[in-house]
């Protein structure tokens, strides 16, 4: 196990993040960055954000909420020319245009409003933030299954019709986060049972004995579905999927005290993926050890098992933590290049990005390092 990063390597890795953040916004204007290549940095940008929307707007916030964390105001940044509160500022304005996306028919909206929106009034107590967030909210309670009572994965992003009967494990963490805040803090009829209903889907559906996760399920049992335990982003979103569950329903409980077994169901998948890479950066999949790597299903394994850590006393939860923070440390000694965290592999079937920047994971990166050096936000906005 590689040695645990000590809070001034923590510090300087978030602050390469955070200025890479800056110049990202100066390249990108109004537009969305999706991904880049490190060879020169330059973004691949979408006009709408597609599904990775959020995350940018994510990390504008996870911006703001460090500057005024250092008390800088955002005088941090005036290598790239920003002004006191320019983050905040930058942040409204991306957060804003997400509001259209409350319409398009696909779970991955909760992506886009729980790390684009919510995290603007969790992390910086925005109140326009948490209006855009709610209307995403909103329009996935709407599109509820009529039968099932969970949000399918929609007709969006080429699915077609097939999606209307499937359960990704992709968007499940944010579709929780996102419901139960809605419902709990904002009363939002309906959003809380939402989120029970669709946690319990993704645990009885794509959680196998042996602790892989399956990337997502068909509803109607119809068609074959993908193998459990293969895709290894795929089961970094189920190991958090089921630790947001944990928290919001187990209360930290396993299922033999008093909990609904999601504590011991996320364990269960952690354990999968310590046994099969450890704290390694993993392939992008565990059936090509040789393979691809993918820095973005560590970095969303590393805030899944700090979230871990922190539901699960005594040595094991010290355990998870020491996993997290040396993977957290592999990925910035080995991949953090002026802020960029390469050897993301965005999709190895269609060959798109397959060692690159990606937007989500340096949002993820950026999250758990700000955890470890005890962001003000804490547990309730880690995901």
């Amino acid at each position: 196990m590689e040695k645990v990063m000590d809070r001034a390597a923590v510090a300087a890795a978030a602050a390469s993040l955070v200025r890479r953040t800056r110049s990202t916004a100066g390249e990108v204007g109004d537009r969305f960055p999706l991904y880049a290549d490190p060879a020169d940095g330059r973004w691949t940008s979408t006009r709408r954000g597609s599904w990775t929307g959020g995350f940018w707007a994510g990390l504008l916030w996870l911006t703001a909420e460090a500057d005024a964390a250092d008390g800088t105001g955002g005088a941090g940044g005036s290598d790239a020319g920003w002004d006191d509160g320019e983050a905040v500022r930058r942040a409204r304005e991306v957060t804003e245009r997400l509001r259209e996306r409350a319409h398009d028919d696909t779970d991955t909206r909760a992506l886009t409003f729980w790390y684009g929106a919510a995290q603007g009034h969790l992390r910086c107590g925005d109140t326009d933030a948490a209006r855009v967030a709610l209307e995403g909210a909103a329009a996935l309670v709407a599109a509820a299954h009529p039968r099932y009572g969970i949000v399918p994965a929609g007709t969006g992003l080429g699915r077609g019709e097939p999606g209307t009967e499937e359960l990704t494990v992709d968007s499940a963490a944010a579709v929780i986060a996102l419901l139960c805040w809605a419902g709990r803090e904002h009363g939002l009829a309906g959003a809380e049972e939402l989120a029970r209903r669709h946690a319990a889907a993704v645990r009885d559906r794509c959680l196998e004995k042996d602790g892989g996760i399956r990337p997502g399920a068909r509803l109607d049992g119809a068609g074959d579905e993908a193998a459990a335990g293969v895709w290894t982003r795929g089961q970094a979103w189920g190991i958090l999927a089921l630790a947001t569950a944990a928290r919001a329903f187990d209360g930290g409980q396993g299922a033999g005290h008093g909990g609904n077994g999601y504590r011991d169901a996320a364990l269960l998948a952690a354990d999968h993926w310590l046994g099969r890479v450890g704290d390694t950066v993993p392939p992008w999949s565990f059936a090509d050890p040789d393979g691809l790597r993918d820095t973005s299903a560590a970095a969303i394994t590393a805030q899944a098992l700090l979230e871990l850590a922190e539901l699960t006393p005594g040595p094991y939860g010290q355990a998870l933590e020491d996993a997290a923070t040396c993977l957290l440390g592999r990925l910035v000694s080995g991949h953090l290049r002026d802020g960029m965290l390469t050897d993301g592999c965005y999709d190895r079937a269609s060959g798109t990005a397959t060692a690159h920047e990606l937007i989500w994971g340096d949002y993820f990166l950026l999250s758990a390092l700000m955890r470890l050096a005890g962001s003000r936000a804490g547990a309730a906005t880690a995901h």
